[in-house]
């Protein structure tokens, strides 16, 4: 298993729920997964093998968490270092408020956001030609 497949494992074993897109029709994928705390949601999203960005977005009535305009954390890295950076960010609690950034320009999921349909394969069943 190489250390981006563990670094995945990882942030699936921890609750993040994955959402997987096209920038557009015929774009390239993009996978983004979202872990939601009390009043903001720690964001990754894998561009490509080479790109990859996280950030915690402050959520509420109306937050779009995969376009954010603030942040109060953001990192863009590598996938592995992305996700390595995101693995040790702090809990957040009730009692700090960070200060809230400008987004990047280019971070969240890019373009339409077409989602990808995935259909799950019964386990025991097999197709006949």
């Amino acid at each position: 298993m190489s250390e981006l497949d563990a670094l995945l494992s990882e942030v699936g074993r921890r609750g993040f729920t994955w959402h997987l897109f096209r920038a557009d029709r015929y774009g390239p994928e993009v996978l983004a997964g979202v872990f939601e705390h009390p009043g903001c949601a720690d964001v990754v999203v894998l561009t490509g093998d080479e790109s990859a960005h996280a950030y915690r977005v402050p959520t509420g009535a109306g937050t779009d968490v995969l376009a954010p305009a603030l942040v109060s954390w953001w990192y863009v890295a590598s996938p592995v270092w992305t996700l390595r950076a995101l693995l040790t960010l702090a809990e957040p609690t009730g009692h700090h408020h960070q200060p809230l950034l400008v987004v990047p320009s280019g971070f969240g999921v890019p373009g339409d956001r077409v989602p990808v349909r995935l259909r799950r394969r019964d386990q025991g069943s097999t197709r006949a030609g």
